[in-house]
């Protein structure tokens, strides 16, 4: 279930509407994530240019409140004292205006506190690191930064108090930023919601123009694979609505093609039937050659010892001698007939579960003495595990039988018949290769034909050949023939596996 579901997630993404889809959904993808970054970024920095904004109009006010209060302080108009308790309760009422202020503090010009909004940390009178508050207060000029304070990210905004180059300290106000990360965050979410949804109608609307961009081209491809599995294209219609795109002009162009493949099949429809008929007649002419050859050669026998017989006195012992040759001719033609009769029907009727091994030890058995009397080895190469396949015995055995006897007869000076079985994945394999003449190159194309044969008259009729390989083909197996002259020659049968 797995790999079908592989199969076809791999086709649709090989396919013409796939590609589409997919590569519109990288754009929207990437577009939609360099844009959603681009507005979080332009967000975020308006969200912090409102703080600074602010940032700098508190400190500003400030600036110049306090530095009112110092110049009280140094005429004596307020002691240090009233001075402390004025800036703490400014620094108070500042923070209850606003609770994104987080801190202030206040510096002299030594750069000790003189107020801070954490006066347990910062008590009166110790040295207040901040160099972003000591380099304001050394360039006259505000200084904003980004840091942190109790772990929590804050804009830092230093400005001195001074008017003109005369200084009394400095001011540092400390404004958080998370609120404007929360509406970072809730802005993020936002547009994450927003950017599924419209990806989504995006990619549906896309599916949708994609199958019907795509339905013509499908269709077209249908058409083609019909036509790959030989449709009949005289009874195939094709019809498309006109169309005035690019995919218009590629069905005008189909159309012409498909009526040009019509044309040709038309022309190789009439070529092959032609052939057909001429290869019939040559066949028919081929065996009735044959036959009249085969049949011709015993029965001019016959019709001599008949003249003789009729018009002849002769002794007993001729005429008996003229009877014989008679018979002799009889059978020989009768045997012409059957195999003639066999070779037309070659029906396989029983099939039944065979040991391949088994039936051509048998054969080798009936073959024994031939074997021994021509002097000829016998090599058997049986693979031991062979499957049990079906197949009928008899005419397997015929075809086997037949194959030996062709190449014990090839070999007249001894020689060496090796017989070998295996199996493969779908099919099992018998080869019977012999050390004889073997087969000359101009006539290997011609072995399998009725009535071929190379043997002299009386020793075969041509048709064993002929008969195995259609015994073989029943059993939906194929035959196979390699040969070297004056090397031998192998048969090798293949038949498929139960």
């Amino acid at each position: 279930m797995t790999l079908h579901l592989l199969e076809k997630l791999k086709e649709w993404t090989f396919s013409l509407q796939g590609k589409f889809i997919l590569t519109a959904s990288v754009c929207i993808l990437i577009f939609t994530t360099v844009g959603s970054f681009i507005i979080l970024e332009r967000e975020k920095n308006l969200y912090k240019l409102d703080i600074v904004n602010q940032g700098k109009v508190f400190a500003e006010i400030s600036r110049v409140m306090l530095t009112n209060v110092m110049i009280y302080n140094d005429l004596g108009i307020m002691d240090r004292q009233d001075t402390i308790d004025y800036l703490d309760y400014f620094i108070m009422n500042l923070m209850e205006r606003d609770r994104r202020i987080k801190y202030v503090a206040v510096v002299d010009n030594d750069g000790k506190v003189v107020a801070h909004s954490n006066i347990a940390d910062f008590g009166y009178g110790t040295q207040y690191r901040d160099n972003a508050m000591l380099l304001a207060m050394k360039t006259l000029q505000p200084l904003i930064a980004e840091e942190y304070f109790e772990n929590k990210p804050v804009i830092s905004i230093a400005t001195p108090l001074n008017i003109s180059t005369k200084k009394w300290g400095g001011l540092a106000i400390g404004l958080s930023t998370e609120e404007m990360q929360k509406a970072v965050n809730i802005l993020k979410k936002e547009i994450v919601y927003i950017t599924l949804i419209f990806s989504t109608i995006s990619l549906l609307i896309i599916s949708i123009g994609a199958k019907v961009l795509a339905k013509p081209v499908i269709k077209l491809s249908s058409i083609m694979d019909n036509i790959k599995t030989k449709v009949d294209l005289e009874q195939y219609n094709i019809e498309f609505k006109d169309r005035r795109d690019e995919i218009g002009k590629l069905k005008k162009s189909f159309l012409w093609m498909i009526q040009r493949l019509r044309d040709a099949d038309r022309e190789h429809k009439k070529t092959l039937e032609l052939l057909g008929q001429s290869e019939k007649m040559a066949a028919i002419g081929k065996l009735a050659s044959g036959v009249a050859h085969e049949i011709n050669n015993p029965l001019g026998g016959i019709t001599v010892c008949f003249k003789n017989l009729m018009k002849t006195d002769m002794d007993e012992a001729t005429k008996q001698e003229h009877i014989e040759v008679v018979n002799d001719g009889l059978l020989r033609i009768k045997n012409i007939v059957e195999q003639l009769l066999n070779f037309s029907k070659m029906a396989v009727t029983e099939k039944s579960p065979a040991d391949l091994n088994s039936l051509i030890t048998r054969q080798l058995l009936l073959l024994n003495y031939y074997l021994s009397e021509k002097k000829i080895k016998v090599v058997r190469e049986f693979f031991e595990q062979m499957s049990v396949i079906a197949l009928d015995e008899n005419k397997m055995g015929q075809v086997i039988m037949n194959i030996m006897i062709n190449a014990i007869q090839a070999m007249d000076n001894g020689g060496v018949m090796t017989v070998r079985t295996r199996q493969n994945k779908d099919s099992c394999e018998i080869e019977v290769e012999d050390t004889g003449k073997g087969i000359p190159v101009d006539i290997m194309g011609n072995i399998f034909d009725p009535f071929f044969t190379t043997k002299t008259v009386g020793e075969g009729t041509g048709l064993g050949l002929s008969v195995s390989r259609g015994i073989v083909e029943q059993h939906g197996g194929i035959i196979e023939v390699e040969s070297a002259v004056n090397v031998g020659t192998k048969f090798r049968i293949k038949l498929p596996d139960m």
